[in-house]
């Protein structure tokens, strides 16, 4: 730990001391990026056992029905603002398009420094039921650094039930994401205060259980006036942080194939199919 001196000018009261620490180079263990050793900022996702993604609420969008580029806020179980993400897309992808468009969400920390992007391609079968593999899986791809794969998460095959796998940056599963297979959104989420998608894994341990990916309720302003939503992530313990940014893309594609541009007053019925 380094700590900056403290300097006091002759004839001025002493100014409030700023303590900066830095890791040290092996403060992070190989585990936690897979292999690697995490860039500095995203060290803070091996220390938290949950995160809140919250989609900001876009007043023009409520007002005048105009589409708008999407924001998250990310944070901590306590509410302390870890990341923002923000999409970067064009307006005639979000206007025509809506939640099926392709988009780039580039990923900042409390620095406004980037750490992460989650990048979808825009594919004009996606979404459909049993969505033909490589031609019409939605899917994302985490990039962290910005010109690294962590990690992929893609749609897979299912006419009953939401269902994602998440894979590394070699395209080998670490992860399967199964959702319940009826949505409800608006009004309706009254009565499922947390919808659960179950994180588990054929291929890495999880001695202590799997993850979960939940939306959650966001309160009946927010959830009838608006489409955006609230999203909670449970890591399964010992993730390591490529695993870990991976699930924070698939909660992002989740909120895109589901509850993205979706009448308030409804209930789905495998709703995960993006119209």
């Amino acid at each position: 730990m380094q700590v900056s001196p403290v300097v006091h000018q002759p004839g001025h009261a002493p100014q409030q001391t700023v303590i900066i620490t830095q890791p040290h180079a092996g403060h992070t263990t190989s585990s936690q990026w897979g292999g690697g050793v995490a860039p500095p900022s995203l060290q803070v996702l091996a220390q938290v056992p949950q995160l809140m993604i919250k989609r900001e609420i876009s007043w023009i969008k409520v007002c005048s029905g105009w589409e708008t580029n999407a924001e998250y806020q990310i944070t901590d179980a306590a509410g302390n603002i870890l990341f923002r993400a923000k999409e970067e897309s064009d307006v005639g992808s979000r206007y025509r398009l809506m939640g099926t468009r392709g988009f780039k969400f580039r990923i900042f920390d409390n620095s406004n420094a980037e750490v992460m992007r989650v990048n979808r391609h825009f594919k004009a079968c996606q979404g459909m039921c049993c969505a033909l593999k490589d031609y019409c899986e939605n899917e994302v791809s985490v990039l962290s650094p910005i010109d690294q794969v962590a990690g992929y998460v893609h749609q897979t095959n299912s006419c009953c039930v939401p269902k994602y796998k998440i894979f590394d940056s070699h395209d080998r599963e670490m992860m399967k994401v199964k959702g319940p297979c009826c949505v409800a959104f608006g009004i309706c989420g009254l009565c499922c205060n947390k919808q659960k998608f179950d994180v588990d894994s054929d291929t890495i341990s999880m001695p202590n259980g799997g993850g979960m990916i939940s939306k959650v309720w966001s309160g009946i302003i927010k959830e009838l006036l608006t489409d955006s939503v609230d999203f909670q992530i449970d890591f399964p313990p010992g993730l390591d942080v490529k695993g870990r940014a991976s699930m924070m893309g698939a909660a992002i594609l989740v909120d895109f194939n589901l509850w993205y541009n979706r009448r308030v007053w409804g209930f789905a019925v495998a709703s995960w199919i993006s119209f």
